[in-house]
């Protein structure tokens, strides 16, 4: 007689869904895992190809959205960069309807040569609006793009320009994203060793691997032909970075990711305004899945490797509903196994090494990503493994957002439509952070 035959049949659909459900969410522990090996391959520093002989125009674009706090920051730093004024242009599209209107307005009036602003009264497209409408008021054949909360630094564009210059099929090339922020609160401690997991571990296993990635949303330089011919833009997701990104790579461009060459930015320092920002970005993956798993699965230039690992990134959220399943499933397994059968004869199916194995997946994988992280970062002087004890923030902020994700990701496979709302900015930086010469006071260049 069967060892599960001492269980009836509602408790043995228990049993297997939980088994199920530690699975799925060990298998996304395990690939995890897997880009932290991955990642170990290219730990090889990029090596700068010359520079042009002559540097090529450069549009920066800068889409804002009530920004006062951090516009005439990210513009100041802009005007500044080391790169020939006459082939540096910026063209801001702003949507506000507060005073950023007016610090755009006076950089335009100030550096007429350089500066361009478009101001709309309707928020069309949101994010991806604006930058379309930048793109179509754009003739430079490269396009650099940042969110309004980064502070580049001013040898950026040169350093990014060689790569993609020297060749045909590269459509952008990405600097890693840092902070601005890190020691302003205990959420933006903990968010800041995910940043580093995200730009050390995956963004490199992925980019070493030749696997689908996406553009991070600023801190990237893009040829303008390559935006173009994929249909620029896209409004109808709410990752205009992840869909172009998509687009690019199924159409045979390649990208390039320089994991030395950083681009700092403001962590959300409070857990509601993460909270929003992670529902948009767990909405934005769905709908991507949603609009182009089948585009995937038909691509004939994709491995079976890299449809699975596409298949990864874009599901990346999916870990939230399902967590929420089995969580609520365990109170409900504890409460109709019996425990005569959980202490011995569990031990005797097939149940209790899947179970286990998987498990101990879900529960060694952040270690392994996080101390592979900060011991990639011990090699540049950054020595600071005390901040594994932040994988426990992450844990509490993960569990914090674990509802909000899972009705976001839903309503991104049925394509919901929604409002972009973007994540209010303060411009806090760091003691010892300092910002490109020139003088900044309240926002503005003086």
């Amino acid at each position: 007689m069967s060892i599960l035959s001492q269980l009836s049949f509602h408790q043995q659909i228990i049993l297997t869904l939980t088994t199920v459900i530690t699975a799925i969410l060990g298998t996304y522990a395990l690939n995890w895992s897997l880009l932290t090996i991955l990642s170990l391959k290219s730990r090889r520093k990029n090596r700068d190809p010359p520079p042009p002989e002559e540097w090529p125009e450069v549009t920066i674009h800068i889409p804002l959205f009530n920004e006062s706090m951090v516009a005439g920051r990210l513009i100041n730093s802009c005007l500044r960069m080391d790169y020939p004024k006459e082939k540096l242009k910026i063209i801001i599209v702003d949507d506000s309807d507060d005073e950023t209107t007016e610090i755009a307005r006076r950089f335009e009036r100030d550096y007429p040569e350089n500066v361009r602003l478009i101001h709309r009264e309707s928020r069309v497209g949101f994010k991806a609006g604006a930058l379309q409408e930048a793109l179509k008021n754009t003739t430079s054949d490269y396009i650099m793009v940042f969110d309004a909360d980064y502070v580049p630094p001013p040898d950026l564009i040169k350093r990014l320009i060689p790569h993609i210059y020297h060749t045909d099929d590269v459509a952008f090339v990405q600097a890693r994203l840092t902070y601005l922020n890190q020691r302003q609160t205990w959420v933006t401690k903990s968010l800041s060793l995910a940043i580093d997991g995200y730009g050390i571990v995956d963004q490199r296993a992925r980019y070493s691997s030749g696997l689908l990635a996406h553009f991070s949303g600023t801190g990237g330089l893009f040829r303008r032909l390559a935006i173009e011919e994929v249909g620029g833009w896209a409004s109808d997701t709410l990752t205009e970075d992840l869909d172009l990104s998509i687009r690019l790579q199924l159409k045979g461009w390649r990208y390039i990711y320089l994991p030395d060459l950083t681009c700092p930015g403001e962590i959300p320092p409070t857990f509601n305004l993460l909270r929003r920002q992670q529902y948009r970005w767990a909405k934005g993956f769905a709908q991507c899945f949603r609009k182009y798993w089948r585009q995937i699965i038909s691509s004939p230039d994709l491995s079976i490797f890299k449809k699975f690992e596409a298949f990864m990134l874009l599901s990346t959220y999916f870990v939230c509903p399902i967590s929420v399943l089995g969580l609520a499933l365990i109170p409900i397994y504890f409460a109709v196994i019996p425990a005569s059968f959980l202490m011995k004869d569990y031990w005797q199916t097939i149940f209790a090494p899947v179970a286990s194995g998987f498990s101990a997946a879900i529960y060694i994988a952040p270690l392994l990503l996080y101390g592979t992280t900060l011991t990639e970062l011990a090699k540049s002087d950054v020595r600071d493994y005390a901040r594994l004890k932040d994988i426990l923030g992450l844990s509490i902020l993960g569990l914090g957002t674990l509802i909000s994700n899972s009705k976001a990701t839903v309503e991104g496979l049925l394509m919901k439509t929604s409002i972009f709302h973007r994540t209010t900015k303060y411009g806090i930086v760091d003691e010892g952070f300092r910002p490109p010469s020139g003088t900044i006071k309240d926002g503005w260049l003086t």
